[in-house]
């Protein structure tokens, strides 16, 4: 480990392009300015580590589970959001996934995480693929490792008034010319065998520019958005899922 002794104004290069300054010294706290590329990600190591963990415990799902979470879910919100449909004609990629099994995936359901995933760094390629047409939730597979994919879907379902501000960084790095380019979903942690359990990571959206084929996982820290918000906390009456025999396919 580095050791370096500064004072208030002086800083430090990280690399080329990045400059720590030491702002403020007060009893036993720092306050440090950190000044970084839009596509370097700056976080608290308590919340990075609280991400990694997020979308470590995301991935574990059992798809036995999704149906009938979905079910539920559907029966308690009132708004709807779909993916934006296919264009005609758009060519297609064999996708093997160890849930969905083969399939043929349109180009431009495809998204780049050029930076990867808190967690799963190495893999930066992922298809946005819907659950079922009338479905609340999407599939977000990757194409680097048929064993990962995210159950992810709109915030919006789950807090109407889901808002990102100050988004400007992440919008030039993927391309966007306004807020209203970008689709925002977020991650479901669904406890295996508990699926009334799940839970949204409001805190850490992704934000996807289906024009562009680009995406990224941002943090949003305030304190009306969580890691681990409970999906069906509210949901009015009721405690058992519909049995197996009484859900449809559409």
């Amino acid at each position: 480990m580095l050791i370096l002794t500064r004072k208030i104004g002086e800083s430090i290069i990280v690399g080329e392009n990045i400059r720590v300054v030491v702002l403020e010294v007060r009893g036993r706290q720092i306050r440090l300015g950190i000044e970084a590329p839009a596509d370097i990600v700056v976080l608290r190591e308590e919340i990075f580590n609280r991400l990694i963990n997020e979308n470590l415990e995301a991935a574990k799902f059992n798809p036995e589970d999704v149906e009938p979470a979905g079910k539920v879910l559907e029966d308690t919100v009132a708004r709807r959001s779909a993916l934006r449909p296919t264009r005609p004609g758009s060519p297609c990629v064999s996708v093997e996934s160890k849930i969905l099994g083969r399939l043929q995936v349109p180009e431009n359901q495809i998204v780049s995480f050029v930076s990867g995933l808190p967690g799963f760094p190495d893999y930066q390629r992922y298809a946005l693929l819907p659950d079922l047409p009338r479905s609340l939730f999407s599939y977000l597979q990757c194409l680097e490792d048929p064993s990962l994919a995210f159950i992810v879907t709109d915030p919006n379902t789950l807090v109407p008034d889901y808002r990102l501000k100050n988004c400007s960084n992440a919008m030039k790095e993927l391309r966007a010319e306004s807020p209203e380019d970008l689709q925002v979903l977020v991650t479901l942690t669904i406890p295996p065998g508990r699926p009334r359990e799940m839970t949204a990571n409001m805190m850490s959206p992704l934000l996807v520019n289906p024009d562009q084929g680009l995406g990224k996982q941002v943090v949003i820290e305030k304190p009306q958005y969580s890691h681990q918000h409970p999906v069906l906390a509210a949901r009015p009456g009721g405690d058992d899922f519909l049995p197996r025999e009484a859900w449809t396919a559409g």
